[in-house]
This record gives structure tokens, sequence and C-alpha cells, in this order.
């Protein structure tokens, strides 16, 4: 009886589908229960026949109704369709109605689901529910089993922190701590600094380094590394073939290696190359979640850089200018009224120091990108201080030695800055002191005086006494 039932059902749905002012119907109200605000007003969108005004109440929908009451009134919904008149309004309207009760139904599951599991926290993965999350960048995979989500259809839960995505079947078995973890426990956020530090299958014990699965090189078909002194033999079952992480010099299975591409940081830091390396999950996770975070000192970890890179020098000096400049605009009001230097469209860290890079800043630089937001902003900087604003004008140095109504500033290419008593000179002006600063020799002139004047004073109190 039940499958004769279910039989029935499938064919009226069938029947249903191929109108299209119904389907018209049935989209608008199920659209009503997906958003969570279902109510019984969807019956206004298509007439209700005469013959089920009584029956109306007992197939009414509520926000309180429980799947009880749901799984009921299915069961009802379901033997009135079958017992109407075949193409008739009544067959319609009810067929609607079974419709907006599964929905309901399947939304009530998905609704109990995400309360036990809210956020979870495996492995420091702060894993949270994706409900309805349409991808905008291509489809979406398992990091655990390497399968296809089904974004609109399975349940499934993504870490705030990574971006480690699973099926919410794989929650319970993930391996792979998350890598936000793995970076903060390594010191202040740190990159490897060797490049590509392989030590071969041998010291792995021929088993994936993430999740544990033997892997081999096969040489052919049924014949394996163990001919070669490997500790396994070949099974029936075969081996996985192995695939090297350039970051780290570890060998994963494929599930865990994806052939990602990235670029290395050791790479960049030894030989300035910029090439996309095939790299694991875990690995091209950290790297994503440290690109654009400035933890790179180049400066003290490959000094010649700047040497072999003129953009790099470049670099360094505009960054040094700014640094400058930000003093004057930062007790200035109207500069912090627009925006300056903070909303001058470059990154903070460029502000703070000349020396700390991420690697998307090396990228940039690489491509042009980066030079053209500094001297976007160092013009913009300039500009204010040195045209628009009389208050930060007026802070401008006159040149002491030489008594020249120029006024001059610390960044330009003809002034120097004494770094003791910051006072500002002309470059060949003061080369022609033997880089003497005046100021400096007059404070310690007026130093000396002032330490004679208590010396006597202390000689005469003695003699007093």
């Amino acid at each position: 009886m039940n499958e004769s039932i279910e039989s029935a059902d499938n064919t009226d749905i069938k029947t249903h589908s191929n109108n299209a002012d119904t389907i018209s119907s049935t989209q608008s109200s199920s659209s009503d229960y997906i958003t969570g605000e279902a109510d019984d007003s969807s019956d206004s969108k298509g007439p209700i026949p005469n013959t089920l005004k009584s029956v109306e109440n007992l197939l009414s929908l509520s926000k309180a109704m429980d799947q009880d009451c749901l799984h009921e009134m299915i069961n009802k919904c379901k033997q009135m369709v079958l017992q109407s008149a075949e193409c008739s309004e009544e067959r319609k309207w009810l067929v609607r109605r079974l419709i907006e009760l599964r929905l309901r139904a399947q939304e009530l599951r998905e609704t109990s689901n995400e309360t036990v599991l809210q956020t979870c926290v495996i492995l420091g993965h702060h894993f949270s529910p994706q409900k309805y999350y349409i991808a905008t960048s291509g489809s979406v995979y398992c990091d655990h089993c390497s399968g296809g989500i089904w974004t609109m259809l399975q349940s499934w839960y993504m870490c705030n922190d990574c971006g480690f995505c699973c099926h919410l079947k794989c929650m319970t078995n993930i391996c792979r701590i998350c890598v936000h973890v793995i970076a903060s426990e390594a010191g202040g956020y740190t990159y490897t600094k060797d490049i590509c530090p392989e030590r071969g299958l041998s010291a792995q014990a021929y088993r994936c380094a993430e999740c544990h699965t033997r892997i081999a090189f096969t040489i052919s078909k049924g014949l394996s590394l163990s001919c070669f002194g490997s500790p396994f033999k070949h099974s029936e079952s075969g081996w996985i073939e192995p695939r090297l992480c350039d970051y780290s010099g570890l060998y994963y299975c494929q599930r865990c290696h994806w052939n990602s591409l990235a670029v290395i940081p050791a790479r960049i830091i030894r030989n300035w190359d910029m090439e996309p390396r095939r790299v694991c999950r875990a690995a091209f996770q950290l790297l994503a979640l440290l690109e654009s975070k400035p933890v790179l000192l180049l400066e003290e970890l490959n000094k010649k850089l700047f040497t072999l890179v003129p953009d790099l020098s470049l670099i360094k000096r505009l960054r040094e200018e700014l640094q400058m400049m930000k003093q004057y605009l930062v007790v200035c009001s109207e500069a912090s009224n627009q925006g300056l230097p903070w909303k001058s469209g470059l990154r903070t860290h460029m502000l703070e120091s000349n020396n700390n890079y991420s690697i998307k800043d090396l990228i940039d630089l690489q491509t042009g990108v980066l030079m053209d937001e500094i001297q976007f902003a160092h013009n913009a900087m300039r500009s204010h201080i040195t045209e628009t604003c009389e208050l930060c004008k007026a802070r401008g140095h006159l040149c002491e030695i030489c008594g020249n109504d120029e006024i001059i500033y610390p960044w330009d290419a003809s002034a120097t800055k004494c770094r003791i008593c910051l006072t500002v000179y002309h470059h060949l002006c003061r080369s022609k002191r033997n880089k003497h600063c005046p100021k400096c020799l007059r404070i310690q002139q007026r130093q000396c005086v002032f330490e004679d004047e208590i010396v006597n004073k202390d000689d005469n109190d003695n003699k007093c006494k």
C-alpha cells in the first residue's frame, strides 16, 4: 500500500510540474519558507477551491509547528491527493501545499542540525556551518576527502581562520591542524627560510606526511620501490604516488596535495624567484594566511637584494621619506580632516617602518603595483606639506650655515638632518663644515659653561666653610 501511495504521489508531482502556473506558485511559496518567513499567506497567490475550505485549517502552516505535526500533515495531504480527481483544481492545490509542507520539514531538519553543531572547534579549526552558501569563485572541495561539495544541497563547514572546508560527515576524521595555530606557535608568524628542505621518503617511513597513507614511486605496473630496499611490500590495492611540497620538502598523497601553486618565500628571499611552485594543501593555506602579513625583515635576511634589485633600494628610501612626512601630518588638523596619512591609499606598515615586508608586497613590487601606490601616497603627502597647508609649510627649515631663505625639509635630496638635534641643513653646506652641526656645538659649549659654573660654585662654598 505504501509503495502504491509513493508511486501515485510521484506521478501527481510530475503532472503538477508540467503546469507552468503551478510551477511559478510553487517557486514563490518555497522561497518564502526557505527564508524563514513562512505563514499562510501563500494561499493568496492561488485561489482555494470551495470544496477544500473545510480542510484548509487542517493543512495550514504556522511558525510554531514541530516536525511531528508536519509529518502528520504531510501524510494527510498525500491521502487527500490520492483521493482527489486527476487534473482537478483540488489536486493542484493539494500538490502545491504538499510541496510547501515538505520544504518546511526540510528547513526544520537543517535548523535542528545547525543548533546542535553551530560552531565546532576541532584541531584548532573554528568551524561554522555554511547554509545556503553560493560559491562565486568556482567549485568547493572537501579538504579531507578531496570530493566536491554541493553547496546548496549538502551540509558542510568552513574554518573561520584558515578556510578549511569539509563535509559534515568528514568533520570527525580530519587530521590537519589549523594553520593559524601552527603559524602562531611558530613564533610571530614566520616562514621556512630553506628552499625545499627535502629529506626523502625513507625519513617519512614511506607514508604521507599528513594522513600517513602509504606512498611510493611506482616503477612499472605491479612494481614499486620495494625492489630497492623499501620496508613495505607492494599490496594488491596498489601504492599511491607521492607528491612533493616545494615549501616543506615533504611528500604527501593526492588527497593532501592538490598540486596547488604558490609563491615560495625562501625562493624570493634567496633568489628573488617569484615563480609559483606546487605545494600541499596545508602549506597553501599557511602561505595564503601569511601572504599579507609584514613578517619579513628583508634587509636582515638578505642585504644583497637591495643592491641587486634597484626597486628595493628605491622603495626603502621612499618609505624613509614617508615616515618623516608622517611626523608633520599627525599634528596637523587639516591633514586629519583629509585622512592623511592613514587614508592615502597606502598599506599601514609602510608608514610604520622601512624594513618589514610581506609576500604580497614583494610580488606587487615585481609587478609595479606597490611602486605606484607608494608614489601616489608620497606625492599627496608632500604636496600637502610643501604647497597646500600653511601650518605644515611653516614647520620647514632654513639652513643656518648659509643663511639662505630657501625652505628645506628633511626628505629633500639636497638636505641632510643631524641625528642628534634633528636640525636640517643643506648637504653641501654641512660638508664644508666637515659635517659638524653648529647647533650641537653651541649646546656642548653651553653645557661646558654650565658645568664650570657649578664647579666654581662648589669651590666657593668649600672656601667659605
